[in-house]
């Protein structure tokens, strides 16, 4: 046995000697720093998408719109076009021809877009089903600025959704209008767009989900400072919000507010590896700028910049460099960007 042992031994350390290497993992060198213009207009009014990874640049204006349906076979939820002001109430009825928003709370939609705290929020749920199996009726106020009269308000309700299309019923405060439409899911696309306008109408507004991480948009922000009646409560802001239905996520790199931060010029993959990303759609936001009261001027934060993960896993580092176009027009929006 004694003299076996050695012979054993001997046996393991040539196995061990022919075990093939672990190959390192060579990264590619990261890429140049590119720039990309975002025009949105001096009027904000109209929606840039972007895609770091394509260059990609796609414009609709953002008033072509009301609603946003969720286009995946297992998504269900329903989002506000809030760059026009809009807001929506639960009537807790489910006859949609007695329902009204008398004494009815109006929400908007949370800013990260989770579709637990939207306004019209779980729909399917027990509570918001009644025995015909269709939703509660909601109330949709399309905004002041943009509708007035019988075309600012619609009821809507939810008579169907599985992992094909949804179908709703949707008319006038008074019941006018009632019209019943179809809105098919693309899985192709992170949202489906209707427009109340001509009877319902839907609308080709963002580009195939794959082609863009963020958009330049109008939207919604909520100063919870303010009393709920004050009219800089819900304020319309401008800023950029993530394709977070293809799992584009995103961090905030802020000197003296981020734990380890680095200059732009600094961070590296392999520090961004590391980093902890947010699925919150405004993660991004709009106070990358701040307006200077007495020069009457947007100017870019500085020591601001943003680390994202797109939907390919690759990472990239982002930060405005400029708010304004050659004839000096606001809500034109310069970037520089470099995958990492």
């Amino acid at each position: 046995m004694k003299r076996l042992i050695p012979y054993l031994l001997s046996l393991s350390f040539l196995a061990l000697s022919c075990q093939k290497e672990d190959s390192p993992v060579i990264l590619p060198p990261p890429g140049p720093v590119q720039q990309l213009v975002a025009a949105m207009g001096s009027n904000y009014d109209d929606q840039v998408y972007v895609s770091l990874s394509k260059g990609i640049v796609h414009t609709a204006p953002y008033r072509a719109y009301d609603l946003m349906f969720e286009a995946s076979a297992t998504g269900y939820h329903i989002f506000l076009n809030s760059g026009k002001l809009m807001f929506a109430c639960r009537t807790g009825n489910t006859d949609f021809f007695g329902a009204d928003s008398v004494n009815a709370s109006w929400l908007v939609d949370a800013e990260h877009l989770d579709g637990d705290s939207t306004a019209i929020g779980n729909w399917w749920s027990a509570a918001s089903i009644g025995p015909t199996g269709y939703s509660e009726v909601f109330v949709i106020d399309r905004g002041r600025a943009d509708h007035t009269g019988n075309d600012r308000f619609r009821k809507l309700q939810v008579l169907s959704a599985d992992d094909t299309h949804y179908e709703i019923r949707f008319s006038a405060m008074d019941n006018s209008g009632l019209t019943v439409m179809n809105i098919p899911k693309n899985p192709a696309y992170s949202l489906m767009y209707l427009s109340f306008d001509n009877n319902g109408t839907l609308v080709q507004q963002a580009p195939p989900a794959s082609d863009w991480d963020f958009v330049f948009t109008k939207y919604t922000h909520v100063y919870f400072d303010e009393p709920p009646g004050s009219p800089f409560r819900y304020y319309p802001v401008c800023g950029a919000l993530l394709n977070k239905w293809r799992e584009t996520t995103g961090m905030v790199m802020l000197k003296d507010s981020t734990p380890g931060y680095v200059p732009f010029a600094d961070c590296a993959y392999t520090l961004a590896n590391t980093y902890q990303f947010s699925t919150d759609a405004d993660v991004i936001g709009f106070d990358w700028k701040y307006y200077d009261f007495g020069n009457s001027c947007y100017y870019i934060t500085p020591d601001l910049y943003f680390v994202m993960k797109d939907q390919d896993g690759l990472y990239y580092k982002m930060r405005m460099v400029d708010y304004y176009d050659q004839n000096g027009n606001k809500g034109t929006i310069t970037l520089q960007y470099q995958r990492m």
